[in-house]
Order: structure tokens, then sequence, then C-alpha cells
């Protein structure tokens, strides 16, 4: 067997514990930064990252925790509680730039709730997830290709405003918004490509 396939053979626990420790260095990394614009650019890299990692969970790793681990349903509940907080201080965040005031508090609150998140994942979800016989190395392929494409778009406006009542759309816009306290996640894709889904 050649040495690549054996060193790419990683399961999805291993995959995602990677994002969570390159998150953790991000943000390490900016609080050290005392330069704007570098914080500006970590702010730009933590903002992208959780952006992609989120929706590889949710498209990928949490239906496979729904449909096969113990708990499921009520360990994917709890976590997207927690990307929905996360999701709405990511969008108040990248509305600031490296000048603002209240920058270091938010991305230390940001921090937090994803410190708080990735520890709840990492003992309980993923330890259920290892319990469920599911195929977690075809889990972290699947996983792999999605966060590949995701890291080729660009980052999507996010929009922070909590909205009460109706919610009205802004007509000419083009780009994807990101509504911060929707809790339903997209739906899990496919292994074969795009084109399949169903419309």
């Amino acid at each position: 067997m050649p040495r690549g396939k054996a060193k790419a053979a990683m399961d999805v626990t291993e995959f995602l514990h990677e994002d969570h420790m390159k998150v953790s260095e991000l943000f390490f990394q900016f609080s050290k930064a005392e330069d704007e614009s570098e914080k500006e650019d970590l702010v730009k890299q933590i903002l992208t990252e959780l952006h992609v990692h989120a929706k590889v969970e949710e498209e990928v790793v949490y239906p496979t925790v729904e449909n096969e681990a113990e708990e499921g349903e009520e360990l994917v509940g709890e976590a997207e509680v927690e990307h929905k907080m996360i999701k709405y201080l990511m969008a108040e965040l990248s509305q600031m730039s490296g000048e603002d005031e209240e920058l270091d508090a938010k991305v230390t609150v940001l921090c937090e709730l994803v410190k708080h998140h990735v520890r709840e994942e990492e003992k309980e979800m993923f330890k259920k997830l290892r319990e469920s016989g599911a195929d977690l190395e075809d889990l972290a392929e699947q996983a792999k290709e999605r966060k590949e494409e995701l890291m080729a778009e660009p980052l999507p406006s996010m929009n922070a405003t909590l909205e009460i009542g109706e919610e009205e759309e802004e007509e000419g816009e083009e780009v994807e918004q990101i509504k911060a306290l929707d809790t339903k996640r997209a739906p899990a894709r496919k292994r074969s490509n795009a084109r399949k889904r169903s419309a």
C-alpha cells in the first residue's frame, strides 16, 4: 500500500480536531497581536475557519451523529444552539475594524464560546460517534472534500441584526447572507456530486 494512502486515512474526529487546533492557534496569535492590521487579518482568518468548519459539521457530520450515535439528536441540538451564538458574534466581528474599541473584547468572548463548544464536542459527541459504528474514515473524506470546496469560495457577508417580527429580504442582494440566529442547518450533502441533489 502506498505511503500516501496510509497517511491520509484519518477518521473524522481527528480531522475535526485538527481544525479545532488551528482555530485555537489563531486565537492565541490574536491575543499576542498589537498591530491593528495584523488583528484584522487574524479576525478574517478566524471567521473563515469557523464558517467553513461549522458548514462542514452541519452538512456532513451532524446528520451522521443524529442518525447513528447514541443520544445523537440531543447532542446535535445543543451543538447547533452553540453554533447559532458563535455565528452571531462572527457576524458582529465581520463588520469591525482593527481600530474598533470592542474588537478585543468580542474576540475574547468568541474564543470562550468556541473553547466551550470544542470541549463539549470532543468529550461527548466524538466519543458517541466513535462508538456508533459509522464509517468515520469515509466521513473524513466527505468532510475534507466539502472543506476544500468551501475554502475556495469567498467568505459570505454576515448579518448580525436581531430582527423581531417579519423578516424582509433586501432586493438586489447578491451575496449570501448568514442569518446568525437561524438554527436550521443546510441539508446533508450526498457523497455524489451536487448535481444529483434533488431540487
